[in-house]
């Protein structure tokens, strides 16, 4: 009888499913200087005591538990994080929180180039490769830039909308009198890439402006002062 009940359980085990991320969705509360405050929400399906690495998406640091079940634990793990889940049966719902490093920087002109985007221009970049081996269910990044901040342009939406979507792949709006992109995905398998490129730049605009302005006015009266003197 023993030999009949341990292949049995030789079978199950290898044939049980990998744990399921239902959802994941991440905000990003983008710094002046460069760094933001991130903090992701998630749905895990999985046996218990089981172990399931998370991909970031960023460059990142200072992985913290923020909220969650009784038991589960978290373990940064290079660009990813490891999460130990209760004994107790799922799916759980937890929250941690990370420090984003280099999500709104100036952009990289290589040696010897041009650069493509004004100088007072900054980039909020964002690039997720899903390396889970389950599809995750419904994931989205939502980031906020800092006050004073506006969008400019959408430089890259991945993956490209298919057919059967009516929504675009990144979302501008706006919340706390700050300006948001949300990058939204669903039913991604592993291999696939979620990523957002975006230009912003200083909502204020520069007294320079205001100075050209007076410039170009005394020199249009200097050089047509005939024509002007005239018309009086």
């Amino acid at each position: 009888m023993s030999r009949l009940i341990l292949p049995l359980l030789l079978g199950a085990a290898l044939s049980a499913a990998p744990a399921e991320i239902r959802q994941y969705a991440t905000r990003v509360d983008i710094l002046p200087d460069g760094s933001g405050k991130a903090t992701a929400t998630l749905t895990v399906a999985g046996d218990p005591l089981e172990t399931v690495e998370i991909p970031v998406g960023f460059k990142a640091r200072g992985y913290a538990l923020a909220e969650g079940p009784q038991g589960l634990r978290l373990e940064p793990h290079g660009s990813a994080v490891k999460v130990i889940l209760p004994a107790a049966p799922g799916p759980h719902t937890f929250t941690f929180t990370f420090t984003a490093l280099d999500a709104f920087i100036p952009e990289a002109v290589p040696e010897g180039e041009k650069a493509k985007l004004p100088a007072n221009s900054r980039v909020v970049r964002h690039a997720f490769v899903q390396t889970f081996e389950a599809p995750i269910g419904a994931y989205s990044v939502e980031a906020a830039l800092p006050a004073g901040y506006r969008f400019q342009a959408i430089k890259e939406a991945l993956p490209k909308v298919r057919k059967t979507e009516s929504e675009p792949r990144v979302r501008l709006g706006a919340a706390g009198g700050r300006q948001t992109a949300t990058l939204r995905v669903n039913n991604l398998k592993q291999g696939d890439a979620a990523a957002m490129t975006l230009e912003a730049m200083s909502s204020s605009r520069s007294p320079l402006w205001f100075v050209a302005g007076l410039v170009i006015a005394g020199l249009y009266l200097f050089l047509f002062r005939d024509m002007v003197q005239t018309r009086r």
